[in-house]
């Protein structure tokens, strides 16, 4: 059979659309390695040209015209005249922005079909967030996008489940998230994270690991580490990620006038060598989230060998059934137990847990399957495969 040319768009490809950008270019990548052609187009951002550099995927970035929160860029209309018959399939990431339509018009031009993967954007929280303007996106063009998608993506069973619930009747494809294990494995040395982190010396480290955001639960997460940092002296809380400046000031106050402040370490965003340090300077990883599509920091944490406390909103129950990570409510005191739950336990015994979700990922989360498993979804939507086992009808 020919290569396939696969278009992948989305909104944001820079470290301002969290862990679409890192699955984005980590699929297109895989894709590529084993034979396939990809390019990748997102929109300009303060830190797109910074972040896109070096990536090994030919890819182009359209200015922003108008409101940011849009993202209409003229320069795709111009992609989808210059490029009108090449792609074998349309992959769109993300909702409620323009490049969606603009993915639509190219698989329409192309005559090939056209995936959404929503991540976790059709979530009851996300749905609920900012409902109106999403009520009123949906309406003028995002559900006419996802009607007419020859196949929605969802990360896991729940999230499949969610898009049944929004009303959309079109096959979705159950296929996860993955990590590269080479980006992650060796790791460095334990105390690495104190060349940028000095109040973690000495210390055992919780970590929290992701984009600041109402929707993380960090509120619930820094009430509950004040309710146990007096039983566990040894032990710090470090949050890496960035968000809003107005967000991120609120959560330090909260910090401060709960008493928690030095042993509430806020190291802002960590990428490549310091998210490794991170990871290897961890003793526990932490995700009280209340919506997720399937965490890309969960994956990473697991392949580290991190024993993890998360949300089932976090849909990945298939670490907790591994005996890989403890699964509490999305609460204060779901949070509060899970991390006492963990933190009373012995060393071997959070390693023995960690090595669990390690296993876990190697048998089912790397990239290489799941880029692979992609792949004969986009075959079968062409004709050229049966229908994958991991496609729903109904």
């Amino acid at each position: 059979m020919r290569n396939l040319m696969i278009l992948h768009m989305t909104s944001c490809l820079s470290r301002k659309g969290g862990g679409i950008p890192p699955v984005i270019w980590a699929l297109a990548s895989e894709q590529t390695r084993v034979g396939e052609q990809c390019y990748v187009t997102g929109l300009v951002d303060e830190f797109a040209e910074t972040d896109c550099k070096g990536m090994s995927t030919p890819f182009t970035l359209g200015k922003v015209i108008g409101p940011a929160a849009i993202g209409y860029s003229i320069d795709f209309r111009r992609f989808a005249r210059i490029n009108p018959t090449q792609w074998s399939v349309v992959h769109s990431h993300g909702l409620w922005m323009y490049p969606g339509i603009a993915a639509r018009r190219i698989a329409r031009i192309s005559k090939c079909p056209m995936v959404i993967s929503p991540h976790g954007m059709l979530e009851p929280w996300a749905i609920n967030n900012s409902r109106w303007k999403k009520r009123i996106a949906g309406w003028l063009f995002e559900n006419c996008n996802l009607r007419s998608a020859h196949c929605l993506h969802a990360l896991c069973v729940p999230e499949a489940e969610n898009i049944r619930r929004y009303g959309l009747r079109n096959p979705v494809a159950i296929i996860p998230n993955g990590v590269n294990l080479d980006e992650i494995h060796p790791l460095p040395d334990r105390d690495a994270i104190t060349a940028w982190a000095p109040a973690t010396k000495g210390k055992r480290r919780i970590l929290f690991l992701s984009r600041l955001h109402p929707k993380k639960g960090l509120t619930n997460l820094l009430h509950a580490w004040a309710r146990l940092q007096g039983d566990f002296p040894d032990w710090v809380l470090v949050i890496a990620g960035s968000g809003t400046s107005d967000y991120e000031h609120e959560l330090r106050s909260l910090a401060a006038t709960l008493g928690i402040e030095k042993t509430s370490l806020f190291v802002g965003p960590v990428y490549g060598d310091r998210k490794r340090e991170a990871l290897a300077g961890a003793n526990i990883f932490v995700l009280p989230s209340f919506s997720e599509g399937l965490s890309m920091a969960t994956l990473e944490a697991s392949a580290a060998g991190l024993p993890v406390i998360h949300t089932k909103e976090c849909n990945f129950p298939q670490l907790t059934h591994a005996g890989a990570a403890v699964e509490v409510p999305a609460t204060l005191a779901g949070g509060e137990n899970g991390l006492r739950q963990l933190l009373e336990m012995s060393p071997d015994e959070r390693c023995a847990m960690g090595e669990k979700g390690l296993v876990l990922v190697k048998e089912s989360y790397t990239w290489s399957k799941i880029a692979k498993q992609m792949v004969t979804l986009y075959r079968w939507l062409r004709n050229e495969g049966p229908i994958p086992e991991f496609v729903r009808m109904n």
